[in-house]
């Protein structure tokens, strides 16, 4: 090991002491409203879910004193409202995607940040490079290790996540590099989450896990805790952890460009893996008779898409199976669904049609294909075929989602919760976030989300 990847946790540490010394570009600003918007969005869109209630349900039964804001109402203890706006922002799985390190990174980063920052009373600026600090960080982590980790059957929100929630919360309590280090090195003790528990409820709760966890590391290593410093260099701990045959390492940090300019959003709410599939299978744009004479569909996918959403040999029997069900997504597409959330509601009955359409989709994993990669062929019962290929996802870095797309996925999710005008005010709010003044009206209007005084 070389000096360089001997020091890599101090560089990071380094990095998240400066946070509020640290210029942000106008791109950079802008593109973490983006991530605001999406956040919000999708947390309010999953109001309903059983998963945010249950989570919100016992959180309140703790009792804890604080000012940061529960989004469906009430107030906590900044770790604890982590939790439950975390988890609730991953309930759609409809979030954002940091993909080389496969991560939901605003999920968990959003939460603890604004949790942290109402809690002590930050400044807007000060929130945003706290946000903009956690990504970067969970980016730097997470670059050489997403896919090891994930074909492992580690989820990267629950790893990546909870560092990049730490990070922000050194950023906003103004922590030295020393402090700062230790606050991410407590945070790396507390890894956590399984691909095993993809499509059930313990999905969001990692996200909502991460969120906590990074608070409480941060608010710890504050306090004069002290942890492995070296952990998050190359080959320190947490590298050799979660690939034992060593052939992934954390790779030494660079943050000359910005990470979050490569985010990912998602047209569709399902497992990200799914999305090329999708894409694909909307192009075809088969008329009912079409698909009434469809024998068979043959689905070409990453090799990390085909091991986690390609496998299901049963009907997907709850609505968080069918968002990492590939054979299911791609029906929903043949058959013209937009895929969204309504796709994928309680009490789960998704049509027959295409449920019939899924039993006839085959998944193979191919080499040349990456993440934001598919191809498809259809074959009809008289021989005929159709073909479709998706280089770049929709919403990928290479075919980016504008703040137009976001405001159509932002009023879908928030005006049948809140209604237009709320929804548009909101969004509104939202790009302009950082200037002052905007968080105590966002905090305001959504206090109508547990009022019932939607419309």
């Amino acid at each position: 090991m070389d000096g360089a990847e001997a020091a890599n946790g101090r560089v990071i540490a380094a990095y998240v002491a400066g946070a509020r010394e640290r210029a942000l570009p106008a791109e950079v600003r802008d593109a973490a409203r983006l991530c605001l918007a999406d956040w919000l969005g999708v947390a309010i869109g999953a109001a309903g879910e059983e998963a945010g209630r249950i989570v919100r349900e016992v959180a309140l039964g703790w009792r804890s004193s604080g000012r940061s804001s529960l989004l469906m109402g009430g107030t906590a203890a900044a770790p604890v409202a982590a939790l439950v706006n975390g988890t609730l922002a991953h309930c759609l799985d409809f979030d954002d995607t940091y993909v080389k390190g496969v991560t939901h990174t605003s999920a968990p980063v959003w939460a603890a940040t604004l949790a942290l920052g109402e809690e002590i009373g930050a400044s807007e600026p000060d929130i945003l490079a706290g946000f903009v600090t956690g990504f970067e960080t969970t980016c730097r982590i997470g670059n050489g290790l997403g896919e090891p980790v994930t074909a492992r059957g580690w989820h990267g929100t629950g790893v990546f996540g909870r560092l990049g929630a730490a990070a922000a919360t050194a950023a906003l309590l103004g922590l030295d590099a020393t402090r700062a280090l230790h606050a991410l090195a407590t945070a790396v003790t507390q890894t956590s989450g399984l691909t095993a528990s993809f499509g059930t409820m313990a999905k969001p709760f990692h996200a909502g896990k991460a969120a906590m966890d990074g608070i409480v590391a941060g608010q710890l290593a504050a306090a004069g805790l002290i942890a492995a410093t070296g952990i998050l260099d190359t080959g320190g701990g947490l590298d050799n952890a979660l690939v034992q045959d060593r052939s992934a390492t954390i790779q030494p940090a660079d943050f000359a460009d910005w990470e979050i300019l490569q985010n990912s959003f998602k047209p569709y709410a399902a497992c990200h893996l799914t999305h090329p599939a999708i894409d694909a299978a909307r192009g075809f744009q088969l008329k009912t008779a079409e698909l009434a004479r469809l024998r068979e569909v043959e689905a070409e996918v990453g090799a990390l898409a085909a091991q986690v959403t390609g496998g299901r040999t049963r009907d997907p029997a709850t609505p968080l199976e069918g968002k990492f069900d590939l054979k299911y997504c791609v029906a929903l597409g043949l058959h013209g669904h937009t895929v969204s959330a309504g796709d994928f509601r309680e009490p789960w009955q998704p049509p027959p049609e295409v449920r019939a359409t899924a039993r006839k989709v085959r998944v193979s994993p191919s080499p040349d294909l990456g993440f934001a990669s598919a191809r498809l062929r259809a074959i009809f019962d008289d021989g005929r075929t159709m073909r479709a290929e998706v280089p770049v996802a929709k919403g990928h870095p290479g075919n980016p989602m504008t703040w137009s797309d976001m405001r159509d996925k932002f009023a879908a999710l928030v005006e049948p919760r809140l209604g237009a005008a709320v929804a548009e005010r909101l969004l509104g709010l939202v790009r302009e976030f950082g200037s002052g003044g905007m968080l105590g009206e966002i905090r305001a209007l959504l206090g109508r989300l547990h009022a019932g005084e939607a419309r």
